[in-house]
């Protein structure tokens, strides 16, 4: 075989050799990606490019094989384009994302501990219109002087984009209601390793979840923007046993009646770094064994305002909000004592947030550290079983990348009727 025979095998030899590597990975068990893609097209098309330079060969016996390689590769590099056609043409999309963090707490009124959970979020794109998204909690608590691994599904809802200003969907879903639960609990994103007293899972008065169905959107008001979200949910349940009669549980997975919860939020933006908004809820929360009728009604306030300023060199970030919570009253029995009892069943905390990073600064330690501060509180009825409640708060963050920072604070706490007590809370926490 002459040098220009020889050459010609050599190319189509080659590029059957990449070529017959894409075509393997044809069905992958991972997506392959753009840049790989990519990548393999230039190489193929060099290659091409080389065998157009070259003077048409004779066929003959001696150069069969290489029309066969030819032949093989134009049929493989066909499959890997019609392959990554599907794939660039398909709307279907998953995506893994999630926080995780380990914290220390050293409380003076109790034993100082570490704490780890992490919380996956799946992601499901089945159109350019559906969508479908969850997250499951894993973390640990200790039952009984025994350790075990707690599992929660906190949210789980599928949503479709009717147009550009309406979206609707059904499931479990973080409720609309402020600013706190469904834009700021996770873990990376809160400023401070815990949460304020009005979204705590117990005893706070702001609903995190719900549990029905949903509709919301934004909406363009000239130069301002405004967004909305209303809901329909099984309601919060009263407690009426135990030591807190009168609180609310927004865990309701069995509606505790046949009425269901009506709620929403709507915020306005005259300007992009300040955003407020007003939130809502009425529900029916007495269940069907409880022989009276009980009703409640909970709004909330929230500012947010973020915006970097050169003068300062840096960006602040404040938020603030408060929450009103007004159940209508009822008569519980106190085991205890023996008597019936009732109270006026108001109750009303917030929380007021700043913090500052210098992130023009040119020292990359100084500006990827954060200040915080945070006071919250909660105050309830008189006459209501539990304690008034508030917090100074004051926190240095590290930010290691965009989605990982350490958390150090410091916790002031005073609970009516005790001691103020404080604690050192530290936290490592990632979103990925």
């Amino acid at each position: 075989m002459d040098s220009k025979r020889t050459h010609t095998f050599i190319i189509v030899a080659a590029l059957a050799a990449v070529v017959s590597g894409a075509a393997a990975q044809e069905a992958p068990k991972a997506p392959v990606s753009r840049a790989e893609y990519e990548k393999l097209r230039r190489e193929i098309d060099d290659l091409k490019a080389q065998l157009a330079t070259l003077p048409t060969i004779q066929p003959d016996q001696s150069v069969q094989p290489t029309r066969d390689a030819l032949w093989e590769t134009r049929l493989r590099l066909d499959a890997l384009e019609s392959f990554n056609a599907d794939r660039e043409t398909s709307d279907i999309g998953f995506h893994l994302s999630g926080f995780a963090s380990t914290g220390y707490t050293d409380s003076e009124d109790e034993n100082s501990t570490f704490s780890a959970g992490i919380s996956p979020v799946f992601l499901w794109q089945l159109d350019d219109r559906l969508l479908f998204e969850a997250e499951f909690e894993f973390g640990l608590e200790s039952v009984d002087g025994e350790g075990e691994t707690e599992v929660e599904l906190e949210y789980a809802n599928g949503s479709y984009l009717l147009n550009d200003y309406i979206t609707v969907g059904a499931g479990k879903f973080l409720t609309p209601f402020g600013m706190f639960g469904e834009r700021l609990h996770p873990t990376w994103i809160n400023k401070l390793p815990n949460m304020p007293f009005p979204y705590m899972h117990h005893g706070g008065i702001a609903p995190m979840t719900s549990l029905g169905a949903f509709v919301r959107g934004g909406i363009p008001l000239g130069e301002a923007k405004g967004n909305y979200s209303l809901y329909i949910s099984n309601g919060p349940s009263l407690e009426t046993e135990g030591h807190h009669p009168g609180t609310l549980s927004f865990e309701n997975f069995d509606d505790a009646n046949d009425n269901k919860a009506l709620g929403g939020r709507i915020g306005f933006l005259p300007i992009s770094s300040l955003e407020l908004g007003y939130s809502f809820q009425f529900a029916d929360v007495d269940a069907s064994t409880f022989d009276q009728d009980v009703d409640s009604f909970i709004q909330g306030f929230d500012v947010s305002y973020v915006r970097e300023y050169d003068a300062i060199r840096g960006v602040i970030d404040i938020r603030f909000e408060w929450v009103f919570s007004d159940v209508d009253d009822a008569v519980f029995f106190d085991e205890d004592d023996g008597e019936f009892f009732t109270f006026d069943n108001t109750r009303h905390g917030g929380y007021a947030q700043f913090a500052y990073r210098p992130t023009q600064v040119d020292i990359d330690f100084v500006k990827n550290l954060e200040v915080v501060g945070r006071y919250d509180w909660l105050d309830v009825g008189s006459g209501v079983p539990d304690d008034d409640k508030e917090r100074w708060a004051i926190g240095l963050n590290y930010w290691l990348t965009n989605s990982s920072v350490i958390k150090l604070s410091y916790q002031q706490t005073d609970v009516d009727n005790q001691d103020e007590t404080g604690a050192f809370l530290a936290q490592f926490a990632i979103g990925f």
